[in-house]
């Protein structure tokens, strides 16, 4: 087998997994089962199980980040653009949360996972690269970007994934209206006081 279709398979395991619920369960055991391979043809390929699965998200994360830059450009204003970003946050079909977000929660809401760092590797990535798009965001509205506007951004980004954390995922509670009302209220903020 090809790593790129250890991969594929890799990729379709997790959304079984995941779908189930049971993510966490997915050990490097079950993997070479189902790939059907043995240990030493996977660590042909790969160090260890974070590697694989790291290799295996990672370019979800980036497709992601393209097509997100691709539907940013067509959205008007500053607003519609957040909420674009924000959107597996605020989106009321769980279907709309990609396995990339599904893991960024998993990463805070499962003792496991806590331990892994690919999934605080993955974390960062999806951090960086949204700070990246809400920068750009900005600067196409002519926002005047400076240190203090880059700090409400970091205050907006932590503010949105705790609470939607905390009360989705640990309560159950559905957070849609609350984190679209503080978008919207940090966009006219941000608009009011940064616009050039």
């Amino acid at each position: 087998m090809k790593k790129e279709q250890i991969l594929i398979k890799t990729r379709e395991m997790i959304n079984h997994y995941q779908a189930h619920n049971v993510l966490e369960e997915l050990s490097l055991n079950a993997i070479l089962q189902n790939l059907g391979i043995s240990k030493g043809s996977f660590y042909y390929f790969f160090k260890n199980k974070d590697d694989l699965l790291y290799q295996a998200i990672s370019p979800l994360v980036k497709e992601r980040v393209r097509i997100t830059k691709q539907n940013i450009k067509k959205k008007a204003t500053l607003k519609e653009q957040f909420h674009l970003l924000f959107e597996p946050f605020i989106a009321d079909n769980q279907n709309k949360l990609s396995v990339i977000e599904h893991f960024y929660t998993l990463l805070f809401s499962k003792e496991s996972f806590k331990k892994s760092s690919i999934f605080r590797k993955l974390h960062i990535e999806i951090i960086k690269n949204r700070k990246i798009l809400l920068l750009q965001s900005m600067k196409s509205n002519g926002i005047k970007v400076d240190k203090k506007l880059i700090l409400l951004l970091d205050y907006i980004d932590t503010t949105i994934a705790f609470y939607y954390l905390y009360n989705k995922i640990l309560h159950n509670k559905n957070t849609q209206n609350e984190i679209s009302t503080f978008i919207d209220m940090m966009c006219d903020m941000i608009e009011k006081q940064y616009k050039k």
